[in-house]
Parts: C-alpha cells; structure tokens; sequence
C-alpha cells in the first residue's frame, strides 16, 4: 500500500482524530481466508483497519461484516479490555494493525494524566529522593 492511500484510508477512520502521526504507528499484514485475527472476551492485543477485503466480526452469537475503512479494537485497546467481538477474515485481505506499544505510542495523554505522572511517590519517578524529614 501506498503512503498516500495509507494516509488517506486513516483519514477517513474516526476514532484516529488526534492521534499523533497515526501512519507511522501502523503496520501492513495480509491475511488468508479463515484466518482468525480476535477472539471475543480475549484481551484486546490489536487495533484493526481494514485495508481490503472482507473480515466477519461475531459478538454474542450475531454476525457482521467489516470492509476497507472499518476498523474494530480501538476502545479495547483504549482501556486495556477485552475484544468487543471475534474476528475472521472471509476473504484475502490487507489490515493496518496497531499494537499496545504502538497505539500508546500515538495516543496523546491527556491533559490530566500528564499531571497525575508527577504526582507518583519520589520512589516511583527517577528524580532523587529528598530525606526523612522528623518531625520536631
């Protein structure tokens, strides 16, 4: 795949408004027919986007269908969960995956958790340690 039509099929997917180079974060696999890319209430260890082809989702005993542009994971993987549903490709096809160190990798902390990070005990930063102060 192109870097253009890279860029452009990751424009067109939602959830990656605000991520930080979200292009550079993704990378290309193919996958044969039946192949089994997620397993519903599995932990959540990819983002997919489907490049080409047809995956088939199933999440309670109902079917679905993803095609280029769809993506599926993004909230699992948000939140460090579980995956929404199970995934099989039904045909050849190409996905853009993300992993755990690639999606933090892109995702933007928010305003708030970057502050909780200073927040940790001395012991958990790596700045030194200040003394025991007594009490008098």
């Amino acid at each position: 795949m192109k870097a253009e039509e890279r860029v452009q099929l990751l424009r067109s997917v939602p959830e990656l408004v605000g991520l930080r180079d979200a292009a550079r974060h993704f990378d290309e696999v193919r996958v044969a027919a039946g192949e089994m890319l997620a397993e519903e209430g599995a932990l959540c260890h990819h983002y997919l986007i489907v490049a080409e082809g047809t995956l088939q989702t199933q999440r309670r005993g109902q079917t679905g269908e993803l095609g280029p542009g769809d993506s599926i994971g993004f909230s699992a993987m948000r939140s460090r969960g579980v995956n929404p549903a199970g995934v099989v490709a039904l045909t050849e096809a190409r996905v853009l995956v993300m992993s755990h160190a690639q999606f933090r990798a892109a995702e933007p902390l928010p305003p708030k958790r970057r502050l909780h990070l200073w927040a940790l005990p001395s012991s958990r930063r790596s700045l030194p340690r200040r003394p025991n102060l007594r009490r008098a």
